[in-house]
């Protein structure tokens, strides 16, 4: 199995991303290690962590921790009214969040080799999409900066408050941006997407994702297609499994199996032929497979988090075997 130079991106979805430190865990059981890892939103957090730390483990049990304190610890329902009252700019203080970043060592990940992007939206400059790199020079100068821009792309919009980073408004980047890992010389990018979607109605709050949710595969699909048509060379890798049909398959799942038909490219195949250096360039797309109908992006009941994990371990696993 041969990846070249890896890169990693976590994308966001609140509680849901554990399925992320599953597939995570097991890339790095497979002794894959990333030279650039990007978040987005609460993948930001787990991006963070594995800079930091270099951890497997440590990210797992930092969500295991998360599960132990309950959903309030990060948002607390007795938030809502409040803030409706006083008409401020999100449901949800951002302490319990805040109390998560502030455990985050940025003096590491400023120091580490590994690049850490995080994915912001600057709300000031027309909501444009930003992507810092801890290696940014700035960071040096200010390490607490980092922390800040940590918080910003975990403060989902209307959720959470926003962050003002150097005189502006920043929040949740929301999607990916692969550009900067193309820019970095990525042989293999792996995409983990944590969003699940379910038959079942769910509360009012549920729904609401879940709307907000088709949106974002339709800008997933989108962004994948585009990238394919840019960067011909590499190829789609997804751990869609046709002959065992799941009437909970993800539709993004089923999107890009159609793109990858459709755009795939095996040029550089035939031109490097028999090559043993030839590094193929790849484009890995993981997503769940079985819903949790309890989890959601702002809440839970215990034990579904270390179900989403080892979830995520399982699709990590059977997508290494088709490298």
């Amino acid at each position: 199995m041969n990846l070249g130079k890896v890169g990693i991106i976590f994308t966001g979805g609140g509680f849901t991303g554990s399925f992320s430190v599953g597939v995570f865990e097991a890339l790095w059981k497979a002794g894959i290690r990333p030279a650039h890892v990007q978040g987005i939103s609460v993948g930001t957090l787990n991006a963070a962590e594995v800079v930091e730390t270099w951890s497997a483990e440590k990210l797992k049990k930092l969500w295991l921790d998360i599960e132990r304190a309950r959903a309030p610890s990060v948002f607390n329902w007795k938030d809502i009214p409040i803030n409706v009252l006083k008409k401020s700019n999100a449901l949800f203080s951002n302490k319990g969040l805040l109390d998560i970043v502030k455990r985050i060592d940025v003096h590491k990940i400023i120091q580490s080799p590994v690049e850490l992007q995080i994915v912001t939206c600057n709300e000031s400059a027309g909501k444009v999409l930003t992507t810092f790199s801890s290696h940014d020079p700035q960071f040096k100068e200010n390490p607490e900066l980092l922390r800040s821009v940590i918080l910003a792309s975990a403060s989902i919009p209307g959720i959470l408050p926003p962050v003002t980073i150097k005189g502006e408004v920043h929040s949740d980047g929301i999607c990916f941006c692969l550009e900067p890992m193309i820019q970095t010389g990525c042989d293999t990018i792996f995409l983990i997407l944590n969003d699940q979607l379910t038959n079942e109605h769910g509360r009012w709050d549920e729904r609401l994702f879940n709307m907000k949710h088709f949106l974002y595969e339709e800008v997933v699909s989108y962004k994948i297609k585009e990238f394919l048509k840019e960067y011909p060379d590499f190829e789609l890798v997804n751990d869609d499994d046709s002959s065992s049909p799941n009437p909970f398959l993800p539709p993004i799942v089923k999107k890009i199996k159609v793109i990858g038909q459709q755009i795939r490219s095996m040029a550089s195949s035939v031109v490097h032929g028999n090559d043993i250096n030839f590094v193929p360039r790849r484009l890995v797309v993981v997503n769940p497979r079985t819903p949790i109908s309890t989890l959601h992006v702002t809440g839970f009941e215990i034990g579904d988090i270390k179900a989403f994990i080892e979830q995520g371990c399982d699709q990590g696993s059977v997508i290494l075997k088709k490298l």
